[in-house]
């Protein structure tokens, strides 16, 4: 595992236009963004944790989508399988950055609680470690196909993914040679602190990282992220992520193996 990848997903201020749900119970649900064309999947298709992609809808009030509505489904996070696509100049930043088989996807999003009004916070809800990539409309198709998977990154037309890309999750966590009994994808079922990227004392965009785990790497003269350039403080281990649109942001896992140890450990006792 050379690098950890923080990947925003779901709903955002301009897909969707509210916050996916934390129930009362701590449940999360993690909204995936509106597609216009056609896709294989509708918001009340989805379930996941007991909860309904319709009861999701009502629990955010959103008004922008209905449950009849489709929706880009990805990351697909199940028992069976853990599939990611991505296209375009984000998944060149994903290749310039060196990211490859082993590789481990840690995905985020907007988070809110409702029912109590709880403040808004990025919150990591799932994970894929890469055990195959599959480039490229037609192979993309073929793999999909040869496996009876519905997947929007190889649905109806998809002229319109430049640099198309699928990665594959593991069945099972491998740390360098050691295959781990942990899922090597799958997702969160809780809001808990250690999932939750935002500092408490700022808007969701600041950043506050376990100072355990990641002081090796606020103190690398190459930055923190291999593909992002974000303010910090070092003396808080504060990132200010709040620099326009972007995906995802990259940890070098060869400068700083604590990292693996930071994901690894949210899996084991969360996942």
């Amino acid at each position: 595992m050379r690098r950890v990848i923080l990947s925003r997903k779901g709903f955002d201020s301009s897909a969707g236009g509210k916050a996916s749900p934390i129930f009362i119970d701590d449940r999360i649900f993690s909204l995936p963004i509106p597609q216009r064309e056609e896709s294989p999947t509708k918001y009340e298709d989805l379930y996941f944790n007991g909860i309904t992609g319709s009861e999701a809808l009502r629990e955010a009030s959103v008004k922008k989508v209905n449950e009849s509505d489709f929706c880009h489904y990805d990351p697909a996070l199940n028992d069976e399988i853990g599939i990611f696509g991505q296209a375009g100049n984000a998944q060149g930043e994903l290749r310039n950055s060196g990211v490859d088989l082993g590789d481990l996807f840690l995905f985020f999003g907007w988070f809110k609680q409702y029912a109590s009004k709880g403040r808004e916070s990025h919150q990591i809800f799932g994970w894929l470690q890469i055990s195959e990539m599959v480039k490229g409309g037609e192979d993309i198709k073929k793999y999909l196909d040869s496996r009876n998977i519905k997947h929007p990154h190889g649905y109806g037309d998809i002229s319109r993914y430049r640099n198309n890309t699928l990665y594959i999750g593991s069945k099972n966590l491998t740390i360098g040679k050691k295959t781990t009994g942990l899922k090597g994808h799958g997702l969160f079922k809780n809001s808990v602190e250690d999932l939750i990227l935002s500092s408490s004392q700022h808007t969701k965009s600041m950043w506050k990282l376990p100072k355990k785990y990641f002081k090796q790497s606020f103190n690398d003269k190459e930055g923190l992220f291999i593909n992002r350039r974000f303010l910090t403080d070092k003396n808080n281990f504060l990132v200010n992520t709040n620099t326009g649109h972007w995906q995802e942001a990259v940890l070098d896992c060869k400068n700083n193996p604590k990292v693996i140890g930071w994901a690894i450990n949210l899996i084991s006792k969360y996942g």
